[in-house]
């Protein structure tokens, strides 16, 4: 017969904290706590399903989770489901030590940033953009931005929930299998490939440069762009493609700084006709 463990909270218990965490994971970020103020927030709400009554055990467990914690917030919160999971275990079981959930989160928060960011933010969004810019692009249609927000909202909090769920039943063995095993180099490999395809492609797709200058011999008149193109077509984009990464990536340009550059550069070449 299967052993039924013993629990403090309920499924609505974790959805609490899950939805806690989901809302307000950078509302309070700061440089020497980053999302630990958030994660605070989060246990807060099931503090007296924890510690009924004891104010000092509530007080260690805020103290406990107030160091220092950083890491991709939407589906890394999985970590977030492994350390409820060790509190409530600490609530239960007093030979539990108050530095196993503080080990495990900063154990874990690094390379799940880096496995999360790549699947996330380099992955899932620029997909999703292409969807929505694919289909807007030649039309101008509000379907695209509709579509994005949808499949969005749709993705993103269900797979949040999944992971922080499953982490939290699973307890440590949840995240840190993924980890730790030699498949996570593998999905960062093919996320970072994939992200930058797509990239490549929204890029290419979207972005529009042409140049306005015309070489004028007697009655010959040559269209420079033309020719440019029909040696390589959008090479204009894709040089300044470059010429971005490379004052983002090595010059460390702030973004607002190019964005203004960049205005001013399409200013003047569009009065000096060196663009069209």
């Amino acid at each position: 017969m299967a052993e039924t463990k013993m629990t403090l909270l309920d499924k609505k218990d974790v959805k609490k904290v899950w939805f806690n965490w989901m809302w307000l994971n950078l509302s309070t970020q700061n440089m020497e706590r980053m999302q630990a103020p958030a994660l605070v927030r989060a246990l807060w709400t099931v503090k007296d399903k924890l510690y009924p009554g004891k104010r000092e055990k509530q007080k260690d467990l805020m103290e406990r989770n107030m160091e220092f914690f950083n890491t991709e917030p939407i589906w890394g919160g999985c970590i977030i489901g492994i350390s409820l999971a060790i509190e409530e275990e600490k609530a239960m079981n007093d030979e539990v030590p108050d530095e196993l959930s503080s080990s495990i989160k900063t154990a874990l928060m690094g390379p799940a940033a880096g496995l999360f960011d790549s699947l996330f933010q380099s992955t899932l969004i620029p997909i999703l953009l292409a969807i929505g810019i694919g289909i807007s692009s030649e039309t101008g249609s509000i379907v695209g931005p509709l579509l994005y927000i949808a499949l969005f909202w749709l993705i993103v909090p269900t797979v949040s929930w999944f992971l922080f769920y499953n982490a939290y039943r699973l307890g440590l063995d949840g995240v840190q299998t993924i980890l730790t095993s030699g498949l996570k180099d593998k999905v960062i490999s093919a996320a970072n490939i994939v992200g930058l395809t797509v990239i490549g492609a929204v890029t290419a797709s979207t972005c529009n440069i042409k140049t306005g200058l015309m070489y004028t011999q007697g009655d010959l008149v040559i269209n420079v762009n033309d020719i440019i193109n029909n040696i390589q077509p959008k090479i204009l984009v894709l040089i300044m493609a470059f010429v971005t990464y490379y004052l983002l990536a090595k010059k460390h340009v702030s973004v607002n700084k190019l964005m203004i550059l960049m205005l001013i550069i399409s200013v003047i070449g569009y009065f000096t006709t060196i663009l069209a």
